[in-house]
């Protein structure tokens, strides 16, 4: 492409792109304008910005036993012994991505511990920043430690869900729920027991809306199903899609069994993190939906069918 198509091609992009971050004196460009999209399990970026790093005057003379270090945790090489800032520069911009991540952990102990304090919190808050700028999935804690940062629309999911619970009908779940969100809050976050706090939950939930009924697909299906009908009865549409919904909301209970504990059964292993907050988040959403769908049945609301009789009966009076 020429120069002056690509000039006009990125300049109609970036008229597309939306503000959404509030603008500060000397902030980047790219930082205030350009949208950030979904968070990134790895950046090519944020390597080589984490890369430059070790050409600060905080490693002077710490490069190979920080090396030497590095390879007693994590069990790898590094060319030339770290002896140059080019050295870790290849490795940042090479290393598999767990490597990555545990590097900068490693790297903000041996500073803490090697060097000093104030060493150790400039490369952890340096690191933040990078990440932070990048929109990389992940946030540092205060001692360097690495953890997938959950995202402003998983919270937006579990809020919503926690306002829709204010009813004493709903105590138990909305105990549930900061349940999960406090096994979500420690350090580390216990994905496990975040999973499972939500799907009781939810369990609870489908209890209460059918007493003596268990939360399986199929008895997903039975309750609900009518339900539904009801509730978006002369908008075929929505009754489509929500049908659609139902068969997620199937798939995901029968997902979340895998991470159950099962009486007699070996425990199972932590779930992934992205998968874990991807199946809370969902469930949050599908928990607000359930409650609509309650309060909808009820509290229904008034129809013309249902007023006309009374009309009739004062009007033959």
């Amino acid at each position: 492409m020429h120069g002056g198509c690509q000039q006009e091609a990125d300049l109609a992009t970036l008229g597309r792109m939306q503000v959404f971050r509030a603008r500060r004196p000397g902030d980047r460009f790219s930082f205030l304008y350009l949208q950030a999209g979904d968070p990134a399990t790895d950046s090519g970026r944020a390597r080589h910005r984490v890369g430059a790093l070790f050409g600060d005057a905080a490693f002077n003379a710490h490069g190979q036993h920080l090396a030497a270090y590095l390879g007693r945790n994590l069990g790898v090489p590094l060319a030339g012994n770290g002896q140059n800032q080019s050295h870790w520069h290849q490795f940042i911009r090479e290393c598999r991505t767990a490597d990555f991540l545990d590097a900068v952990t490693v790297v903000y102990r041996y500073l803490f511990w090697h060097a000093d304090e104030i060493a150790a919190n400039w490369w952890r808050d340096a690191v933040r920043q990078i990440f932070h700028e990048e929109n990389l999935t992940y946030e540092l804690d205060d001692a360097g430690g690495v953890h997938p940062r959950v995202d402003r629309e998983f919270q937006r999911n579990v809020v919503s869900a926690v306002v829709g619970l204010e009813a004493e009908r709903y105590k138990k779940i909305r105990e549930l729920i900061d349940l999960s969100s406090i096994n979500l809050s420690a350090d580390p976050p216990n994905y496990k027991q975040a999973w499972r706090a939500t799907f009781s939950a939810i369990e609870v939930l489908f209890g209460r809306m059918f007493p003596y009924a268990r939360l399986t697909p199929d008895e997903i299906r039975r309750r609900l199903r009518p339900l539904i009908e009801r509730a978006y009865e002369g908008d075929v549409t929505a009754q489509k899609a929500a049908h659609r919904m139902l068969a997620g909301f199937e798939q995901w209970v029968e997902s979340s069994h895998h991470y159950r504990h099962h009486p007699g059964a070996e425990e199972t292993p932590d779930p992934p993190a992205d998968i874990a907050i991807l199946s809370i988040s969902y469930g949050a959403s599908v928990l607000r939906w359930l409650v609509g769908l309650d309060e909808a049945r009820e509290h229904p609301m008034p129809d013309e069918s249902a007023n006309e009789k009374p009309m009739r009966a004062r009007a033959e009076l």
